[in-house]
């Protein structure tokens, strides 16, 4: 059987866990305390995000816990806008829902061919990482919330309401009329194409189109995502690259060759120089001045700064759990049925249910 494996967070490695279907990382394993390969250079957002502890076939709350994959890249949400296009119609970089209706508005107003705004919105969890958890956490949302020792569901509160109200407004005045099908690849086609102006995803497919060559190189500019009109500041979900270890592999210590290997500061700052591999997982890349030369050509506009900025405040947004995935689609099918016009409050109630069933 396979050694390892690439796997990916926050969903789908959680929801095997309870399986005994990779083997923990931590527990005797000698790369990971040793000084050259320096397991805590890689940002500790990444390193949280990716322990926990398991009780019972479930992933507790609480921190702590056994290591259970090794980033390898990740991603993490930011708002990216041809500048061109927002140039020409002088239009300001919104920085909340609200802000980014009325400048939707204006961009219709001044070219109804353009879309807006690019935004996933199938009915999957993959549609609930990106802009969605990313925006709603600046409004004190939480999927999952633990009150006196008892999990449950924190999608019906005041706060979810409130931005989900604004969040669908939004969508309503900003997306496609195809946002029900929508998923990456059509935003990111918009985006190099000029066909769309603005997008809330992962800020890699930003500097891929941003590169020397490309349709869109030097056209595509970058800020953090979206928060509440009362917040003080922004947050950022993270999705990572990570690599795994199969629990069945007999060839263990093929493996345990590997990962060190894979993830090293040698082969994240080469990967990142020659492949393009974004975004690079080690603090020491990004201190690296042949990277950060190279990142902040004039091409890639402000790609570096906004990283920096943004990954002040970028953190996994979901609570980590098996059946985990489930929920989430449950969440997108909501999410649709609000934007194409049901009540926001009854269809978070309706949602909120459905999930403490699941629990």
């Amino acid at each position: 059987m396979p050694c390892c494996a690439p796997t990916q967070r926050p969903a789908p490695r959680s929801s095997i866990s309870g399986g005994d279907t990779t083997t923990p990382l931590s527990a005797g394993y000698p790369f990971l305390p040793d000084a050259g390969y320096d397991y805590n250079d890689s940002f500790p957002s990444l390193r949280a995000a990716l322990t926990w502890k398991m009780e019972a076939g479930q992933i507790a709350t609480g921190e702590g816990g056994q290591i259970w994959a090794i980033p390898h890249a990740f991603e993490n949400i930011q708002l990216f806008y041809r500048n061109d296009t927002l140039e020409k119609y002088n239009i300001a970089v919104p920085t909340s829902p609200p802000e980014m209706a009325k400048a939707c508005e204006q961009l219709k107003a001044a070219d109804p061919s353009i879309t807006p705004l690019g935004v996933r919105g199938v009915r999957f969890w993959s549609s609930i990482h990106t802009a969605a958890v990313s925006i709603a956490r600046s409004y004190g949302v939480h999927d999952f919330v633990v009150t006196d020792g008892k999990l449950d569901t924190g999608l019906a509160s005041p706060e979810s309401i409130a931005f989900h109200k604004d969040y669908v407004d939004m969508i309503k005045k900003c997306a496609a009329p195809s946002f029900a099908n929508d998923n990456w690849y059509e935003f990111v086609d918009g985006i190099s194409s000029g066909r769309t102006a603005m997008a809330i995803d992962s800020n890699m497919f930003g500097f891929w189109n941003d590169v020397a060559g490309k349709p869109a190189s030097g056209k595509i500019a970058f800020a953090p995502p979206l928060h509440a009109p009362s917040a003080t500041s922004f947050d950022s979900n993270i999705w990572i690259w990570a690599l795994a270890m199969n629990a069945a592999s007999e060839k263990k210590g093929t493996a345990w060759l590997f990962i060190p290997w894979a993830t090293s500061k040698q082969v994240a700052l080469k990967g990142a120089l020659a492949g393009q591999l974004v975004n690079p997982p080690r603090t020491s890349t990004w201190q690296d001045d042949t990277w950060t030369k190279y990142a902040s050509q004039p091409e890639f506009n402000n790609f570096v700064d906004s990283f920096k900025k943004t990954q002040d405040h970028a953190a996994l947004a979901f609570t980590p759990r098996v059946g985990f995935g489930e929920a989430m689609n449950a969440w997108a099918v909501a999410m649709q049925k609000m934007v194409n016009g049901d009540d926001v409050e009854t269809t978070l109630r309706a949602l909120a249910e459905e999930i403490r069933t699941g629990l």
